[in-house]
């Protein structure tokens, strides 16, 4: 615990000031009306500086292993910031130091405290013995290697999350017996969606209750689920935190009706980031039609090209280590085959690849039953899921229904009001200029996407971890809606609903507090007070390709850290390394 704490003031330190230093310029985008944005909050400087450093890692990893060298190039980068910008970062400092006052300081030490213990120790994902802490090796000692999906199919995966957890691993800092690297970036993003939520505190000076009270809720209630579990690298959990902040931040840009383009182009920035951690996250980018809009009809082609830009080189990294590691832009899916390398998986493999996920996620576990209708699989995967989780997911799919009704309300009201109500709030307020309200056309496209989003998950490769995100989001942003919808227009029956709502938040966060109270309580003989619980170590066989030894799992299954390099199986690949390279790992596999 005290080693994750002390690696999240590193984390902390280089990721603010990266995102500072990152989101400076965008104070003068736009035009003269609009310029002097800056980002209002610490969590969306940290998001921008974890994104920043992970392209910066991706991009490293392109030439070498992320290790101590990247990290010194990092710390450059930060201190030359910190020097030109201390003007600025002090002011920002100093305001929200200043704004947070001794009970908000006390209450973030307390939550620091409590996310650090959960990062310290508890489930390590299956997966991650499979090949997560594999993936994040490979990338501490030698960047990004071709054909590596040849040796293991996972790796193809590329997901951001793997550099991202390597540049901030610290194995090369490792000392005595410990040899692994840190796995505490999860717990860290997982922390600042903790503290987005404590957003939910505003309700008590606000006196009225928002669609985004709500969706806090939902994020509260995911990161209980993850406490136990974010001890494990997992990319399904990067995303869906990064999700949910985002998905939050825009809510509330909705509700304060920010004018500016900025913070909603800078989200979805954020957003093509998200897609380079899990590549399902991609239909969220539907978002991104609102900053869109808004350019086209300023003709502000200038910051369009800088936007799009900003996309290409946050993905650009990520989609140059997709061609070296599997052959393929985006693995395993096969629709775009550009490039005849020779370390390329077959096409049938990859097809086949991307069918397992799917049918194992719908409980089939046999890609020949991946033509199963829905109708076919949907019982014994709904009776599968657990207590809760059956209530999160049928009332996603009920909600369903309910969020369409109140997408036809707003273009009701379009219809009916003409122009004006593209500038009017949907839910309409009684005291002039108060901001509680939510533009038509912005609920008609943040509610589509959510409905978007579930049907997407539960259609493709509907695994409980894999959609949080879309079965939480959906039912609490339509259910605050509808509380909205109710209670605007009756003053009493809005502040009755206040009170209401502020009851039933604390009785659950009392709830789930409770939980975690047990959970704790169960773990706190375990011996991870000074150092984080390691990935695990399991048995193993080897076999050898070119003089070069590779791990087996002895049982098929996991394989953890410290047998390196491994494969899943005995199969028939080659080093591509000839001559004086013959048997070195940096050139890479291919089948032969």
């Amino acid at each position: 615990m005290l080693f994750v704490l002390l690696n999240w003031a590193y984390i902390g330190i280089t990721a603010f000031l990266a995102g500072f230093t990152v989101l400076m310029p965008f104070r003068k985008t736009g035009p003269e009306e609009e310029r002097g944005y800056a980002c209002r909050t610490g969590t969306g400087i940290f998001m921008a500086g974890l994104a920043f450093v992970t392209v910066y890692a991706e991009g490293y990893s392109l030439f070498a292993g992320v290790g101590l060298a990247a990290n010194l190039g990092l710390l450059v980068f930060c201190a030359v910031s910190a020097i030109v910008l201390r003007r600025q970062l002090s002011a920002f400092i100093r305001e929200k130091w200043q704004e947070s006052g001794p009970g908000g300081r006390l209450f973030a030490a307390v939550l620091v405290l409590l996310m650090a213990y959960g990062t310290s120790r508890g489930y390590m994902h299956v997966d991650t013995g499979l090949y997560h802490a594999q993936a994040i090796r490979w990338i501490e000692e030698y960047g990004v290697v071709p054909g590596l999906g040849n040796l293991h199919s996972r790796f193809a995966y590329n997901s951001a999350a793997f550099p991202l957890c390597a540049i901030y691993g610290m194995r090369w800092a490792a000392v005595g017996s410990w040899t692994e690297s840190m796995h505490a970036v999860q717990g860290f993003l997982a922390l600042l969606v903790g503290i987005q939520c404590c957003g939910l505190g505003r309700l008590v000076r606000r006196k009225r209750v928002l669609v985004s009270d709500f969706v806090r809720l939902g994020a509260v209630y995911y990161l209980t689920v993850l406490f136990r579990e974010m001890v494990s690298p997992a990319s399904d959990y990067f995303a869906m935190l990064f999700l949910f902040y985002i998905l939050i931040s825009w809510l509330d840009l909705l509700e304060r009706r920010e004018a500016s383009v900025v913070p909603y182009a800078l989200l979805s920035l954020l957003l093509v980031f998200t897609v380079t951690v899990k590549l399902s996250a991609a239909v969220m980018l539907l978002l991104v039609l609102k900053p869109a809009v808004l350019l086209l009809k300023g003709k502000r082609w200038k910051e369009i090209a800088l936007y799009i830009g900003l996309g290409i080189l946050i993905s650009l990294p990520w989609l140059i280590r997709g061609v070296l590691i599997s052959g393929w832009l985006f693995y395993p899916f096969t629709f775009l085959d550009v490039f005849p390398v020779d370390w390329k998986l077959e096409k049938g493999y990859a097809d086949c690849d991307s069918k397992e996920i799917q049918v194992f996620a719908r409980l089939l576990y046999d890609v020949n039953l991946y033509d199963t209708p829905f109708t076919g699989w949907a019982g014994n995967w709904f009776a599968s899921l657990k207590g809760l989780e059956k209530l999160w997911v049928a009332a996603s799919a009920g909600c369903t229904v309910l969020g369409m009704a109140a997408i036809g309300r707003a273009a009701l009201l379009l219809k009916n009001n003409g122009c004006r109500a593209a500038r009017s709030p949907l839910m309409f307020r009684k005291k002039a200029g108060d901001t509680g309200g939510i533009a038509a056309w912005d609920w008609i496209l943040y509610a589509s996407v959510l409905i978007i989003g579930y049907f997407f998950w539960q259609f493709s490769a509907p695994l409980i971890r894999y959609g949080y995100v879309y079965v939480l989001m959906l039912p609490t942003a339509v259910l605050g809606y509808g509380y909205v919808y109710l209670t605007e227009k009756n003053k009493r029956l809005e502040r009755m609903g206040c009170y209401a709502f502020a009851a039933g938040a604390s009785v659950f966060l009392l709830i789930k507090g409770a939980g975690l109270a047990g959970g704790i309580a169960e773990t706190a003989g375990e011996p991870y007070y000074i150092r984080q619980q390691g990935y695990g170590s399991f048995a193993a066989i080897t076999y050898e390709v070119d003089g070069v030894t590779i791990y087996v799992p002895a049982d098929g299954g996991q394989i953890g850290y410290d047998k390196f390099p491994s494969s899943p199986r005995i199969q028939d690949i080659e080093l591509r390394g000839e001559g004086a390279h013959a048997g070195d790992l940096r050139y890479g596999f291919r089948a032969q």
